[in-house]
């Protein structure tokens, strides 16, 4: 009777670890996303710190919030 418990429950595991794996594979990749996405705003900010730096020597800064994008005064 062992051998036929054990087999049902094997037959319940196999479809809940086949969800499980496939939840855990998805948050991973959702995860690895959500980090490079955070890396490449943070390299496009450390980017555009050193064009500023470089071209205006730290005296302007650039704002997108005007229509005509000409550098602010510190």
């Amino acid at each position: 009777m062992s051998v036929i418990a054990h087999r049902k429950n094997a037959a319940i595991a196999s479809p809940v670890s086949a969800i499980v794996g496939f939840l855990r594979k998805a948050i991973r990749s959702g995860v690895r996303l959500l980090m490079h996405i955070v890396e490449v705003i943070a390299e496009a900010r450390m980017h555009k710190a050193a064009i500023e730096a470089e071209l205006y020597l730290n005296r302007y800064k650039h704002s997108s919030k005007n229509d005509d994008d000409l550098p602010i005064v510190r």
